[in-house]
């Protein structure tokens, strides 16, 4: 069975920018700069929580590897994923090279009974969110910044982080508790 997936008219324009950029033009791959460049940008200072100057440099260094790989993108279609893939694998090779921690996705899990809140709790603050990110794994970090911030699918979470959709599924509810656990322990 064949199913019919509908492509609205933005997917067609990005796929078309793609095509144009893997046969060179400029202008084309400066569009796709425009168009998801302000995303890789905020998943990478997200990802990386370093000084903007490094942020900069980095997310420069993302942009060429796009550039550089955009003749091996064999689908159009999967352009965003695939663009994410590249500045996740850029930032982890950029944890190891600092040397930096990267947790497991299981570490700070707790029961999720301790994990029940008041009703009526009031809206989390967006700043005290980011802050409550910033100390999360970073494997935790990543699949929440990219489902809800990014607002991807669980298949294209799968594909940026290179596991199955399981496995993005564990990591998203491991990651809500432990986001639960440190907003809670930010408010005793």
């Amino acid at each position: 069975m064949n199913e019919h997936i509908a492509v609205t008219p933005e997917q067609l324009y990005e796929q078309t920018l793609v095509l144009r950029s893997q046969i060179g033009d400029e202008a084309a791959f400066s569009e796709l700069v425009a168009l998801h460049g302000p995303a890789l940008l905020r998943f990478t200072e997200r990802m990386l929580q370093s000084s903007s100057s490094d942020v900069a440099d980095l997310f420069q260094e993302i942009w060429i590897s796009i550039f550089r790989g955009l003749p091996s993108l064999s689908n159009a279609a999967k352009f965003r994923a695939w663009a994410f893939r590249i500045a996740r694998d850029r930032i982890y090779r950029e944890y190891r090279r600092r040397r930096l921690v990267v947790r497991s996705f299981e570490d700070g899990i707790v029961e999720a009974d301790a994990l029940i809140t008041a009703e009526g709790e009031s809206a989390i603050d967006r700043e005290e969110l980011e802050g409550c990110l910033k100390i999360l794994s970073a494997e935790q970090r990543e699949v929440l910044v990219l489902r809800y911030f990014e607002e991807m699918t669980y298949e294209e979470i799968a594909r940026v982080a290179g596991v199955t959709v399981g496995t993005v599924r564990s990591r998203l509810h491991y990651g809500k508790l432990a986001l639960r656990t440190v907003w809670e322990e930010k408010k005793l």
